[in-house]
């Protein structure tokens, strides 16, 4: 039941969010924000128990791998972590930097990753066993190599995301709303950690640990979808008052 709440109000900041930001798709240095909190909100949908019981049984009828949404959604975590460098990037360095930067430091270690993980989650437990909640579910070898990978290219591209904050908080005018922005991937970062550490220390696995990872992973997209909703509210007043 804890879990199923804390879902629902993480998809309900989302998509209250992603409504107050619909006109940001057509926006060059918005959309990647916006995107960001779609893809997160597809994760969290993916990696629910009410997914394991619809889209991964459907999954599995078709390919004979269990759990195959949860690897979905953890590549739109890949991806959404890609977008939040992209935009923060892009407040802090020219089209040509931020191009050149993003191909080489994020794009190229986000695309090895995911081929990666799809090869070590199928030799894995994870996709021969049934799980609703695919955090609680032990690890053996390769999922346990899973999840160090998928969390420490998370952690590795968040901490991106941190540091260019960092220099864009600076700023007083930015200040407040890169402030929260880093609190979020702060939030991101110690999912990634929890998970890390369960998966180095299986003797530690159980619900506590997974309630932790949820806990922080929600906070993460929860976090980043009001953060960017009050941000893009605070640019359409400014734009309010200029025009008037």
């Amino acid at each position: 039941m804890g879990l199923s709440a804390l879902v629902f109000i993480t998809l309900a900041c989302i998509g209250w969010s992603l409504w107050i930001r619909r006109f940001t798709w057509h926006c060059r240095w918005e959309v990647a924000a916006t995107l960001n909190i779609a893809l997160q909100g597809g994760a969290v949908l993916l990696m629910s128990p009410l997914a394991a019981d619809t889209i991964g049984v459907v999954l599995h009828n078709v390919t004979g791998v269990w759990n195959l949404q949860n690897y979905l959604g953890h590549d739109c975590y890949i991806v959404a972590a890609s977008a939040i460098v992209y935009n923060a990037l892009g407040r802090i360095t020219d089209d040509h930097m931020l191009q050149a930067s993003f191909k080489q430091y994020i794009e190229r270690p986000a695309t090895l990753c995911i081929p990666l993980l799809l090869a070590t989650f199928t030799l894995s437990r994870g996709s021969k066993n049934y799980a609703r909640d695919f955090f609680a579910l032990p690890t053996d070898f390769w999922l346990s190599v899973y999840w160090i990978l998928l969390c420490g290219t998370l952690i590795y591209l968040l901490g991106f995301g941190f540091r260019a904050m960092l220099v864009l908080r600076k700023d007083p005018r930015s200040t407040q709303i890169a402030t929260l922005y880093l609190m979020a991937c702060g939030s991101g970062m110690a999912a990634c950690t929890v998970r890390i550490i369960t998966a180095l220390v299986p003797a530690i696995q159980g619900p506590v640990d997974a309630a932790l990872v949820w806990f922080f992973a929600c906070g993460c997209g929860a976090g980043f979808a009001v953060v960017s909703a009050y941000s893009w509210r605070q640019k359409v007043r400014w734009f309010s008052r200029v025009s008037g």
